[in-house]
């Protein structure tokens, strides 16, 4: 064990033995998106990971590679997350800002030229998410459970697309459901999101929205069959609205969305991205919504805009990278809007994008080349917060 990460984890274990011993407040539970396309695949970068190389390879964009990553010339860099020992120091990164869980983006896991003999697996790259089809997505969530550090943070997923509809993937989910690492709210409720799922993922899932509702409920019957409560189910889309509408067809439990994009060419103030996501908030209090507040660090598609991927168009408008004290209002904003609003935010939580979606944003709270560990000492010095 190197000595940087020794002093982490004796720190924090210092620091969590004193603070059981006190009275604490009440507190909202503070997630992160987590985005895993970094690793290498049978020592090549796996298909979705070469698209991320090739984004962030210019020089202008070297400044948002994470800690792991090395820069072999103006116009190439090299990394691979797919290392235990980088996932240690993730986790203690993370656990130093005081985040409580990452949400793990869980994706259907493809063969050689993206096939699949899943019907759900097929639909998502060929429709949901043109040509997204990597061969090993979930190594970071295998690396983090395989960690030595893995009872200082909880994980969730945000499942994306059709495919959590197959009963195989959904005694999958149970099966982690049941570690207990897994994110739990509203005393003990597995909490999980649904991402990406549309009119055309409802048709297959269901024969349309009733019918998918119909399906997350056997989903619902299974765990509690299996000794869990109840799931709390989020549903993820842009559009307070259509998601609410969407969310009240599938009986899920709270809306929440991914992203806010926005900005412009030459670059939004981030104060405005912060009003958007308040805007967002309030617009789903007002109709009534059940929520999971999102917290937005950022947007800033433009490496992907320059060396466009495959399964979405993203243009170059973009907000400008927060400052320290823009980010940690951001944070404090969310955190006072789940504890004032408490009935609407129920679950008493916020999401936060993102840790690691670099090519997207140049706010992912990740150290990286640029930035180094400011934002996670940003965080740190402003959470927990509590009600």
């Amino acid at each position: 064990m190197s000595s940087f990460l020794l002093f982490f984890y004796t720190s924090f274990y210092v620091f969590v033995t004193i603070s059981t011993g006190t009275n604490e407040k009440h507190r909202p539970a503070v997630g992160v998106i987590r985005w895993d396309a970094w690793n290498l695949f049978k020592d090549q970068y796996d298909p979705i990971s070469f698209y991320l190389h090739r984004a962030l390879s210019p020089e202008k964009f070297h400044y948002r590679i994470p800690f792991y990553a090395s820069i072999l010339s103006p116009t190439n860099i090299s990394f691979n997350g797919d290392r235990q020992i980088v996932m240690d120091q993730e986790i203690l990164y993370a656990k130093h800002a005081g985040i409580d869980y990452w949400a793990f983006d869980t994706y259907c896991t493809f063969g050689s030229n993206c096939t699949t003999n899943n019907t759900y697996c097929s639909q998502y790259y060929k429709q949901t998410s043109n040509q997204y089809c990597p061969r090993n997505p979930a190594y970071g969530l295998n690396l983090y459970l395989s960690s030595a550090y893995r009872s200082l943070l909880n994980f969730t997923f945000i499942l994306l697309g059709s495919s959590p509809c197959d009963v195989t993937f959904q005694q999958q989910y149970l099966d982690l459901m049941k570690h207990p690492q897994f994110q739990t709210v509203l005393d003990g409720r597995s909490l999980l999101y649904l991402f990406q799922f549309d009119d055309a993922e409802a048709d297959i899932c269901g024969g349309g929205w009733t019918g998918s509702g119909q399906v997350f409920q056997r989903f619902r019957q299974m765990a509690i069959n299996q000794g869990l409560q109840n799931p709390y189910m989020v549903l993820m889309d842009f559009d307070v609205r259509t998601v609410q509408s969407h969310a009240s067809m599938l009986g899920f439990d709270a809306i929440s969305t991914y992203a806010l994009p926005g900005g412009t060419l030459e670059g939004t103030p981030f104060v405005q991205l912060l009003h958007s996501a308040q805007t967002w908030w309030q617009s789903a209090h007002q109709i009534g919504a059940k929520m999971v507040p999102i917290v937005p660090t950022g947007w800033d598609p433009r490496p992907r805009a320059e060396n466009p991927v495959p399964w979405v168009i993203e243009g170059p408008e973009h907000y400008i990278q927060p400052s320290v004290e823009e980010l940690q209002e951001l944070i404090r904003s969310g955190m006072n809007f789940t504890c004032t609003y408490n009935q609407t935010a129920e679950a008493q939580t916020i999401i936060i994008y993102a840790w690691n979606e670099c090519s997207e944003t140049s706010g992912s709270l990740i150290p990286s080349l640029g930035n180094g560990t400011l934002y996670i000492d940003a965080l740190s010095k402003i959470l927990p917060n509590y009600c």
